[in-house]
């Protein structure tokens, strides 16, 4: 996808917002907030030294906060890193400028889109999003072929198989297994795995822009352009 093509869907598909009252946490080290939970955008905050706080508001704007810090952590109107569409469009930059080899493999990766943002692509280790409620919904870009998925938590306490058809790219995995938040999953397809590990959509995040803050701040790039870009 090139730069202008990206710019031009990103403001079509996030229009402008309001601005936020409130913050969310994204991500929480050595304070007393927990990720989900909301806080008031005028508030002032008081960390402790080595603490780290990442939050993201309503317009897509996101911001880390390291200890110590005192302030309000205002970012309404898009401040600290420029809000969601900048931070896309700085991801797309950066993936055609990186000609490293393992630059190659993170870009290779990245250029095969999602077809829908809530999908869990089962054949690439790293961090995949899950909506709030539901179960995971694998995808896999070649579905030519049938084949066997073999399912693990990291810890392989339990194993499980099931079939995928042929001409299916998508599997949903039963509701029962269980699926906890920032656990790592195995999925094997073919002899090859991968380990994903899997974050919940707290229930505090809505609006497209927040959540594909939230998406980005979790390393869920390919969901949250696919986000942006849904139809």
């Amino acid at each position: 996808m090139r730069r202008p093509l990206l710019a031009a869907l990103l403001a079509t598909a996030l229009p402008a917002a309001a601005l936020a009252a409130e913050l969310v946490v994204v991500e929480s080290s050595g304070t007393s907030q927990q990720p989900g939970q909301t806080l008031d955008d005028g508030a002032e905050l008081s960390l402790p030294d080595g603490a780290r706080l990442v939050l993201v508001s309503a317009e897509g704007a996101t911001l880390t906060l390291t200890g110590p810090y005192k302030g309000k952590p205002a970012v309404s109107g898009g401040g600290a890193n420029g809000g969601v569409v900048v931070a896309l469009s700085t991801l797309v930059t950066a993936r055609a400028a990186d000609t490293s080899s393992l630059g190659a493999v993170r870009a290779a990766n990245l250029s095969q889109p999602l077809p829908q943002p809530w999908l869990v692509d089962a054949t690439i280790s790293g961090q995949a999003c899950l909506p709030a409620e539901g179960p995971p919904v694998l995808w896999r870009p070649d579905a030519k072929a049938a084949a066997t998925l073999t399912l693990s938590p990291a810890d392989r306490s339990w194993t499980a198989n099931t079939p995928w058809e042929a001409g299916q790219p998508t599997l949903a995995l039963p509701a029962e297994v269980p699926v906890a938040d920032g656990e790592a999953m195995l999925f094997e397809i073919g002899g090859e795995t991968a380990a994903v590990t899997l974050h919940r959509l707290p229930a505090s995040v809505s609006g497209d822009k927040m959540t594909a803050a939230w998406l980005m701040a979790k390393g869920c790039e390919r969901q949250a352009v696919a986000l942006v870009g849904k139809k």
